[in-house]
């Protein structure tokens, strides 16, 4: 997977989806990783002392955005969870399917 959804990837009858299933869950939550420490970076900032108007509307900026990235984070890995989900009850269906001899 090169970063796009479903790149470099053919959806083949039969075929293994819930591994493409499972990368993607991944993916999600790298993503939710990644927007994490953003966020732990912005809060480090925004707990420095700015004794400036200016430094105080930063702060304000900052502690907003943090707030919003939580939100973000928050849908990723719940979007990641149902994800999951949905990969296992795949799974299940394509071991039914060879089970069957399909």
């Amino acid at each position: 997977m090169d970063g796009r959804w479903g790149a470099g990837t053919e959806c083949v009858p039969g075929g293994p989806a819930s591994e493409e299933i499972t990368a993607m869950a991944a993916a999600l939550r790298r993503h939710a990783g990644k927007l994490a420490d953003i966020r732990r970076h912005a809060l480090s900032v925004a707990l420095l002392s700015w004794d400036s108007p200016a430094g105080g509307n930063f702060r304000t900026y900052l502690s907003e955005r943090c707030t919003e990235l939580s939100g973000s984070i928050s849908l990723l890995e719940s979007a990641a969870q149902d994800l999951g989900d949905y990969g296992h009850l795949v799974r299940e269906a394509e071991a039914l399917h060879r089970a069957v001899g399909l």
